[in-house]
C-alpha cells in the first residue's frame, strides 16, 4: 500500500484526494491519498513525519511551496531555479522536491484549449509559488511577462528568477492607472492568487466586490485569453466577468489536472489516466 497526501492550510477545499484516488483506483494500483492541515510551525514534523511512516509522495499548496524547501534534501532544477516547491517524492533516505505547476499550466491549455503560450504577452496576477512556476515556465517559452501583486516588492523580485531572460519580464504595481497601458498588448491574463475562492459572494452574479476579483474586470479586453487557477467555484467572478467583455476563459480545473499528471510521472515514471481525474472533480465541484 502506497502512501501520498497534501499539506497545505487551509486544505479543505482541496479536490486533490479526489482526483488521485480517482486515478489510483483506475489503474489498480494500491495506495490512498489524503489530506493534512498543517499549521506553519508543525511543517517540518509534517515532512519528517511523512518519511518516517513509509510515504511515497506529498504535494504541496498554499502556503508552503515555499516555507518547504528547508526540510528537503535535494530540489530538482526545475524547483531550484524557482526556489518553489508542490511535488515531494522520499527515495530512501533522500527528500527530493519538485514542481509541476508551471508544466501542467501549459499542458492544460494545449489540451483544454489548444492554445500554445510560445512567444505570448502575458500578465501574471500575483507573486507567489504558483505564479513563480508559471512565470518561469512563460519565460522558457519566450513570453513576454508582466507581473503584478499587491506587494510591489515581491513582483520586482522576479526579475531575479528570469536571468538571462530578464528583459523578458517586467514588474507592474497593482494600480489600474499602471496596469491599463499595458493591456492592449497582452495576449492572457492570469489570476495565480486565492482572491474570488469558493466565497459566496463570487457565486452571486448579482453582488459584485472588488474584493472578490484581482484586478478590475474594466482593464480586460476582448482578446484577451483570461485564466484563473481557482477550481473551486469553477467560475470566479472574475472569470464571469472575463466572459461579459468576451473573453475567452479558462478555470483552474485543468492545471489541477495535468500538474497532478507531471506529478505521477515524478513518482512512478508513469502517466495516469485523465479522464477519470476530470470525472472525479467535475462530480465534487457539482
Amino acid at each position: 500500500m502506497e502512501l501520498l497526501g497534501v499539506i497545505g492550510n487551509p486544505i479543505a477545499h482541496s479536490l486533490s484526494p479526489v482526483m488521485h484516488n480517482a486515478a489510483l483506483a483506475a489503474t489498480g494500483r494500491q495506495g490512498v491519498y489524503l489530506p493534512f492541515l498543517v499549521e506553519h510551525a508543525e511543517l517540518a514534523q509534517a515532512v519528517y513525519g511523512a518519511r518516517a511512516l513509509g510515504f511515497t509522495g506529498l504535494n504541496v499548496t498554499i502556503p508552503f511551496k515555499e516555507h518547504v524547501l528547508p526540510y528537503l534534501t535535494e530540489l530538482t532544477p526545475e524547483a531550484r531555479r524557482i526556489q518553489s516547491v508542490n511535488t515531494i517524492a522520499f527515495i530512501d533516505d533522500r527528500i527530493v522536491g519538485h514542481t509541476t505547476d508551471g508544466i501542467g499550466f501549459t499542458a492544460a491549455a494545449k489540451s483544454e484549449l489548444d492554445f500554445d503560450f510560445s512567444r505570448k504577452a502575458v500578465l501574471v496576477i500575483g507573486a507567489g509559488g504558483a505564479a513563480r512556476a508559471i512565470t518561469a515556465e512563460l519565460l522558457a517559452r519566450q513570453c513576454r511577462v508582466y507581473i503584478t501583486n499587491r506587494t510591489y516588492q515581491r513582483a520586482e523580485a522576479f526579475r531575479e528568477l528570469a536571468g538571462s531572460a530578464r528583459l523578458q519580464l517586467t514588474a507592474v504595481p497593482m494600480h489600474p492607472e499602471a496596469l491599463q497601458p499595458i493591456m492592449g498588448q497582452v495576449d492572457v491574463v492570469i489570476n495565480t492568487t486565492s482572491v474570488g475562492m469558493a466565497k459566496p459572494s463570487a457565486q452571486n452574479p448579482g453582488r459584485e466586490s472588488r474584493a472578490d476579483v484581482p484586478i478590475p474586470a474594466e482593464l480586460l479586453l476582448p482578446q484577451h485569453l483570461v485564466i484563473d487557477i481557482i477550481y473551486n467555484p469553477k467560475q470566479t467572478l472574475f472569470l464571469r466577468l472575463a466572459q461579459e467583455k468576451g473573453c475567452r476563459t479558462q478555470n483552474g480545473v485543468g492545471m489541477l489536472v495535468w500538474q497532478a499528471v507531471k506529478a505521477w510521472e515524478f513518482w512512478w515514471g508513469i502517466a495516469p489516466p485523465v479522464e477519470p481525474m476530470y470525472q472525479a472533480i467535475e462530480a465534487s465541484l457539482s
